[in-house]
């Protein structure tokens, strides 16, 4: 157990990657709220939370152990390509790019109202992305060669949170999108999601064959017949038990991971019917400004910027003018 608080290891890479995240975010905070107003707390919680997540997947001991043990790789995969990038995306990054007349905020603009964008968002594609991931990833040689390539393995690490951030980004729609869909076909989709990942680790722990079993055989001292016994042998069966116990990591991390994402789901869709029945009653067309300070001239500053896009403002529901 002492491994768990002692073996931690120096990723530069990783360490680099996350500094960048953790300072662009906490400058483009500090800018939001002298510009515009009070940025929720939920957010930087969230923001938080996915920063803590990243450093443990990629140098705790999870991260110490990635190329010698697979249930421990599985845990970090599961890390890194769902739970981290859930709470990322629920901490609004690119509230905080669009945010007034940059360059580079106008540049994000135009990269989220992108065709290839709007394509990559579209429900269905998204979500075969990231079912497709899991599969491709530990049913080729890319699971094997991340683990004997170093730069493989890091762009792995970036690769898999990116895809799960661009699900996750489209789904739950806090931040600006390239379209918006109804929040109950996202609820819909991470029932099939979950059937995705439960598909994953039945194969894993009873399909048969082993993944990457020559480079796992290689790292023990296991006598053969021990190291490659039967499942039904138990904790006894070396690489077959080590990889169904990886299978179940997997699935239960994603299985844990739709609980905060149901809620996300939730909340944004009695949001969404709270504002069309208080629009009804008032008579009047829905227009979001959140913490915008002022009135007048200041609010309409501060209108989100794909209301106000002449492109844009029919896919959202604005006014465009």
């Amino acid at each position: 157990m002492n491994d768990v608080f002692t073996a931690w290891k120096f990723d530069p890479a990783m360490l680099a990657v996350l500094l960048l995240g953790v300072v662009g975010y906490v400058l483009g905070v500090r800018r939001y709220e002298r510009e515009v107003g009070r940025w929720p707390l939920a957010r930087k919680v969230c923001f938080g939370t996915a920063a803590v997540l990243f450093t443990l997947a990629t140098m705790s001991f999870i991260g110490s152990y990635e190329k010698v043990l697979f249930w421990d790789r599985a845990l970090q995969n599961a890390l890194l390509l769902m739970t981290t990038p859930l709470f990322f995306a629920c901490s609004a990054p690119l509230t905080l790019l669009t945010t007034g007349e940059s360059r580079g905020a106008q540049l994000t603009r135009r990269i989220i109202a992108s065709k290839p964008l709007r394509f990559l968002t579209f429900p269905a594609v998204v979500s075969l992305i990231l079912l497709a991931t899991p599969y491709a990833l530990y049913f080729t040689s890319w699971y094997l060669t991340s683990l004997t390539n170093g730069f493989v393995d890091e762009t792995l690490h970036l690769e898999l949170f990116a895809i799960g951030f661009l699900y996750f980004w489209s789904r739950i729609q806090l931040d600006p999108v390239p379209k918006k869909f109804s929040h109950m076909i996202s609820v819909w989709i991470s029932f099939v999601e979950g059937i995705g990942d439960a598909g994953v680790a039945m194969i894993l722990w009873l399909g048969g064959g082993l993944v990457a079993g020559s480079y796992y055989a290689s790292l023990s001292t296991l006598p053969h017949d021990v190291l490659y016994a039967p499942l039904r042998l138990g904790a006894t069966s070396g690489l077959a038990w080590n990889q169904a116990f990886g299978g179940a990591v997997f699935w239960i991390v994603g299985d844990i991971t739709s609980i905060p994402l149901l809620a996300a789901l939730w909340r944004a869709l009695r949001k969404d019917e709270t504002a069309v029945e208080d629009a009804a009653q008032d008579g009047l067309e829905v227009v979001e400004v959140e913490y915008a300070p002022g009135d007048g001239s200041a609010q309409e500053r501060f209108r989100p910027w794909w209301e106000t896009d002449p492109e844009l403002s029919a896919r959202f529901g604005g006014s465009g003018e």
